[in-house]
């Protein structure tokens, strides 16, 4: 019993690292960019996300590949690639749909035009593309593997889904709500990949290999 009560993170200290860490990305991004330029704060932002999720678990000797689902085989990085086109083409259908519904979103394309502008120098392109990568590794590591285990280990996984995606939806916040919406969606198909497999190499690889597949898509438009 002993073994098992160390290995569970409970839901609210979760909640509560998940807003440290929310405010961690706001301020440390924001001092990245300042201090060494855009390029290297989109590139290294996104570790960010990971320092109290990962902080909190190697202090409580949580052994972290067990507890995430770190299994790294060729078979479940090629599940990732192949669920990664599927996932990119529901993306496209409900970022359509939400565009019908509600108009372009202000932020979401900001945010392309940042992309597009970057991705013209080398430098650029590779910041851009380490930082996609990364999205996928933390963003996984943190809203699934360490977020949706800890509500999981104590409610529902339809509750742990909900909050979880939730939590990704608002960091990914626009005024209109549009792009928090849309990646609020996406984060219920990524928490529900995660569960079924119960591999966080499967979800991450998902994560990336459609952020790619977008970027890719961008540049040859």
């Amino acid at each position: 019993m002993e073994e098992k009560a160390s290995t569970v993170i409970s839901p609210s200290v979760a909640i509560l690292a998940i807003v440290v860490t929310f405010l961690v990305a706001l301020f440390g991004g924001a001092t990245l960019a300042m201090l060494f330029g855009y390029e290297v704060a989109l590139a290294v932002s996104e570790l960010l996300l990971i320092i109290v999720p990962l902080g909190y678990m190697l202090y409580k000797k949580i052994n972290i590949g067990h507890y995430i689902g770190l299994d790294v085989k060729p078979l479940k990085i090629l599940l990732g690639l192949g669920l990664g086109g599927f996932v990119f083409l529901f993306d496209v259908l409900i970022s359509n749909l939400l565009y019908i519904v509600f108009g372009p979103s202000a932020a979401i394309e900001e945010a392309n035009t940042q992309i597009m502008e970057l991705s013209a120098s080398p430098s650029g392109l590779i910041a851009v593309i380490i930082a996609l990568c990364l999205a996928g590794i933390c963003e996984e590591l943190t809203f699934r593997g360490f977020l949706q285990n800890a509500i999981n280990s104590k409610y529902s996984f339809a509750v742990a889904l909900l909050v979880s995606s939730l939590a990704f939806g608002f960091f990914h916040f626009d005024l209109q709500g549009i792009y928090t919406l849309s990646a609020f969606i996406v984060g219920l198909v990524l928490g529900l990949i995660y569960h079924h497999w119960r591999s966080y190499v499967v979800s991450a690889v998902t994560h990336s290999t459609v952020n790619l597949i977008a970027l890719a898509i961008m540049l040859l438009i």
